[in-house]
């Protein structure tokens, strides 16, 4: 049941039939609910591929996005989960229906206007990963104490694997071990820069996917 409510552009908040009003990010939204009886068309069964392998996509890293989506979901108004779909629906997904797939060398897990760093690199050792980085000044913009957003993508097991605190831009490097699997398993790899004050944000950069060895049982 709907209630009254002067501040909504309708009056009502609530539900009122198959409408429902309510308010998000400081805006009110007014959407329509119900399921259709008509068959769906290429164009709908299509989109609704996309976003199913969206939502599936962005699971794994709900709690990554709410830290490097956050500045620019402010700017914006949307919510961190809101600007991942608009995002991975736009630029990250690849084939035709229904053999629709994310592109991961197209995912984008921040966004901000701070500059890109220089100098990225991701080696592969025996326990895991190691990222490093440039760690020239730059005045204005690159600071000693902006923090490092590290990402590891696993699409067959559906997981990610990051870390969002601790790591300093003057740092240079750090080492992201990785336990192994009994399979071989692909990782997917991304950096960010984020201001320690976490008001500012750089655009996350693809670094490439890597082969993590099954682990080996000796006899």
């Amino acid at each position: 049941m709907a209630k009254a409510d002067n501040n909504s552009g309708d009056g009502y908040s609530g539900r009122v039939g198959n409408t429902v009003y309510y308010k998000r990010m400081g805006k009110w939204v007014k959407r329509t609910i119900g399921k259709s009886n008509k068959p769906a068309s290429p164009a709908q069964l299509k989109h609704r591929q996309r976003v199913k392998i969206t939502n599936k996509f962005i699971a794994p890293v709900k709690e990554f996005i709410e830290i490097s989506l956050a500045p620019e979901g402010r700017v914006l108004q949307r919510t961190p989960n809101d600007l991942m779909l608009k995002y991975t629906l736009g630029t990250a997904i690849t084939g035709e229906y229904p053999n629709q797939e994310i592109d991961f060398t197209k995912a984008q897990f921040s966004a901000g206007n701070m500059k890109p760093t220089p100098a990225l690199e991701v080696t592969q050792n025996d326990a895991g990963l190691r990222f490093s980085w440039d760690t020239a000044l730059i005045p204005d913009e690159f600071r000693n104490d902006d923090q490092v957003l590290l990402l590891i993508y696993f699409p067959e097991l559906e997981k990610a694997d990051f870390q969002t605190t601790g790591i300093s831009r003057s740092d240079g490097s750090y080492q992201l071990d990785v336990p192994k699997n009994d399979s071989a398993t692909k990782m997917e790899t991304y950096i960010s820069f984020i201001s320690a004050n976490r008001k500012r944000v750089s655009p996350s950069s693809y670094l490439g996917q890597f082969i993590l060895p099954a682990y080996s049982v000796s006899n």
